[in-house]
C-alpha cells in the first residue's frame, strides 16, 4: 500500500466471519527498524490506541463484520513499515483460531502541483 504524505491510506484486513466463533481480539502492529510495536487493540473492553503518535489518526470499522482494515490519516514519513493485522476468535468449546495478514506501507512525498504540469508544445 502506498500513501501520500499528509494524505490517508487504508491497510486491508478482511476475513469471512466463522459461524460459532466470536472475535476475541483484533490488533494492529507495525514493524520498523527491526522493532515491532502494537498500534491498536480491540477487545472486550473496547478500542485502545497504544502508540501515542497514532492517536487521533487511526481507526478500524466497528460495525462491518469481516472488515478489520486500518485507516491511517495525516500520514507521516515514519509511518512507512510492515503492518500486521491479527484477529483471534474463540468458539463456545474453547477452540481458538488466529489469522494474521502483513502489508507493507510506503509513505511517499507527493507533489500534486506537478502532476498536471506539461511542457509547452513549442519545445
Amino acid at each position: 500500500v502506498t500513501g501520500t504524505w499528509m494524505g490517508s491510506a487504508t491497510v486491508p484486513c478482511t476475513y469471512v466471519p466463522l459461524e460459532g466463533f466470536t472475535q476475541q481480539t483484533l490488533s494492529w502492529s507495525v514493524e520498523r527498524d527491526s522493532s515491532t510495536s502494537t498500534i491498536f487493540r480491540r477487545d472486550g473492553f473496547g478500542d485502545h490506541i497504544l502508540l501515542s503518535k497514532f492517536r487521533g489518526r487511526v481507526s478500524v470499522p466497528k460495525h462491518s463484520p469481516g472488515d478489520a482494515s486500518l485507516l491511517i490519516e495525516d500520514l507521516e514519513m515514519p509511518d512507512s513499515g510492515r503492518y500486521t493485522c491479527q484477529v483471534i476468535w474463540r468458539s463456545t468449546d474453547d477452540r481458538v483460531i488466529t489469522k494474521e495478514v502483513t502489508t507493507t506501507v510506503k509513505v511517499v512525498k507527493g507533489n500534486p502541483s506537478c502532476s498536471s504540469w506539461q511542457l509547452p508544445s513549442s519545445l
